[in-house]
């Protein structure tokens, strides 16, 4: 029993992979950026020492055209961006309504507590037996809230959960009294770190409970 509560530690984990990679290309840019901007220092100061004397009033007036005009064009450009970046926060394609979106929004209710480290967590989750929600079954939320709030702390720090309480995620497939959210239901990025693994969720009392026993299972 307790094996499926470290599973649901899965969860977050293989979100957060997904994000991993784009922590890379920032650290290699400044190294080349100091590297660079030693160079062109030199090289400008010896050519001005030997042109200061006859070329310079020629030199004042055309710079200063040329240098406006390039960023007058380079200052329109950034606004463009923007679009695509707001694009890849959401979840899903279409719109969910309903009991599809109460569904993914109580999933990531459970993340962000889990990747918190909140004893609540334990509160989305049913039983270790599925039959009922957890806060019914004291020995189970005994077992759960002495367990998978100090694992997430040693795992999971404020950045990794930053990430996660600004996911979205946008509805679910419903079938009855269950729900599974899916790679579908998240962003492109966010998609591909989960894969082809689900979280299942079951409907008690008009509330929403996720599954351990089903979800991340074969």
């Amino acid at each position: 029993m307790r094996r499926v509560l470290v599973t649901s530690l899965a969860v977050p984990v293989l979100l957060l992979s997904a994000c991993g990679g784009d922590d890379d290309p920032e650290v290699v840019e400044p190294g080349t950026s100091d590297t660079t901007s030693e160079e062109p220092a030199e090289t400008t100061t010896d050519d001005a020492q030997e042109t200061t004397e006859e070329p310079a009033e020629t030199t004042t007036e055309e710079p200063a055209e040329t240098t406006t005009d390039d960023a007058a064009e380079t200052t329109e450009e950034p606004d463009e961006p923007t679009d695509d970046a707001a694009g890849t926060t959401g979840g899903g394609e279409g719109e969910a309504t309903g009991e599809e979106q109460a569904a993914a929004d109580r999933t990531k209710q459970w993340l962000v507590a889990l990747v918190n480290g909140d004893d609540e967590v334990c509160d989305y989750m049913l039983d270790l037996t599925s039959e009922g929600p957890m806060t019914e079954s004291q020995s189970d939320l005994d077992i759960c809230v002495n367990m998978i709030p100090s694992l997430a702390g040693d795992m999971f720090d404020a950045e990794m959960a930053g990430i996660i309480e600004s996911m979205e995620i946008n509805g679910a497939t419903i079938e009855g009294d269950t729900a599974v959210v899916g790679r579908d239901n998240f962003s492109e990025m966010f998609g591909e770190g989960i894969g082809d693994q689900e979280i299942t969720l079951k409907l008690i009392d008009g509330e929403w409970y996720v599954d351990l026993q089903k979800t991340f299972q074969p």
